[in-house]
């Protein structure tokens, strides 16, 4: 059987269609307030927010099931239904609102907790619908990290019964490079006709863009990642970046709620995983600035990876999973980020490791 996890945002956030007027509807929707005090995310006061089709592969299939012109997920969810399984039966889904982040174990994290909370009670409803056999467990993205972080707060008694196989395909175990440059270019979360710009203060104000800033663990604190004329900044700097660029509020929550978590590198689970990852693609590893102004547009030095996720991200958790036994890491040549689960050549491994715990 599978459980599907992965970051799914809700349909209402991710498309606001109204052409060119989408910029102006969609920022009390997708910002999120940190409140010092309690330590922990919310909507922007008047808001709600829900995430559908939770326990479901309908979340997975279109980011809007209203618009169905596009899906990198679709082909993923009918191979695996042509192999014998049924949505709400031997396949379900974990979807995520795709703006928060968990928080190290003991700080306040409302919608992460409830998150994991009903992660927790699906994996097992899963395994009980299924004569009590345990679960595959299959995340792209950052989904991986999440799904990483669920499992290693449940105890290694309760990840043996109820995890047959871990299989993360694309997950940035350290971060990425572009997590830097998406604080100061924005992200229009793929709607059409909306400048990233326009849409950059309300995503600096997500939980979810600290996460995939680069770890000191994986890249090091010499390494340069982002080069202006008077300073370097490398991956142990990042509280600087983040005051340089007009993020000061930002050092806080990331020192306290991200640094403890992808400090370190992840720890093994202890149970089977497969780790699937696209290599070979040209993937920004240094944003080079002519002068102190981030305003400008950076040259970019390309490295290794899959086109969004640095090549020593993906492979960090290589050496030190593999000692644990039971890991396999699979690269998949010349294969982008999304492209893993939408070229058939691709999709034919991923499926290959999800057989493998059948």
């Amino acid at each position: 059987m599978a459980a599907v996890a992965s970051h799914r945002p809700c349909a209402g956030l991710r498309q606001q269609r109204a052409g060119r007027a989408a910029h102006r509807s969609l920022p009390a929707f997708m910002s999120a307030v940190y409140d010092a005090a309690s330590d922990d995310y919310y909507n922007v006061p008047g808001v709600e927010t829900r995430v559908p089709f939770f326990g479901s592969t309908k979340a997975f299939r279109y980011p809007d099931p209203d618009d169905k012109n596009f899906s990198y997920m679709e082909k993923l969810v009918e191979r695996l239904e042509k192999m014998g399984y049924r949505d709400g039966e031997t396949m379900f889904g974990a979807p995520y609102d795709f703006r928060y982040a968990v928080a190290p174990v003991g700080r306040p994290s409302r919608v992460g907790s409830t998150f994991f909370r009903a992660l927790k009670n699906l994996v097992e409803r899963a395994s009980r619908l299924n004569g009590g056999r345990p679960v595959i467990i299959f995340t792209h993205s950052y989904g991986g990290t999440l799904a990483h972080q669920f499992l290693i707060r449940r105890p290694l008694p309760w990840r043996r019964r109820f995890v047959r196989r871990f299989v993360p395909v694309a997950a940035p175990w350290g971060g990425l490079v572009l997590g830097m440059q998406v604080l100061l270019s924005g992200n229009n979360l793929a709607l059409p006709f909306v400048d990233p710009l326009a849409l950059r203060p309300e995503y600096r104000s997500l939980q979810s863009t600290l996460w995939p800033l680069p770890s000191p663990a994986v890249f090091g604190t010499a390494q340069p990642l982002v080069t202006t004329k008077s300073r370097n900044y490398s991956a142990g700097d990042v509280a600087d970046f983040l005051d340089a660029i007009g993020l000061g509020d930002a050092v806080g929550p990331y020192e306290s709620r991200v640094l403890p978590l992808f400090g370190e590198l992840p720890a093994p689970l202890r149970v089977p995983v497969s780790c699937v990852v696209g290599v070979g693609v040209g993937t920004p590893e240094r944003m080079v600035y002519p002068g102190d102004d981030f305003d400008v547009t950076p040259g970019v030095v390309v490295g290794d990876g899959d086109g969004l996720v640095n090549l020593a991200s993906l492979v960090a958790v290589e050496k030190s999973w593999s000692r644990a036994g039971h890991f396999r890491m699979v690269k998949v040549p010349n294969v982008s980020h999304t492209g893993i689960l939408m070229e058939d050549r691709a999709l034919d491994i991923v499926i290959h490791e999800i057989k493998l715990a059948n």
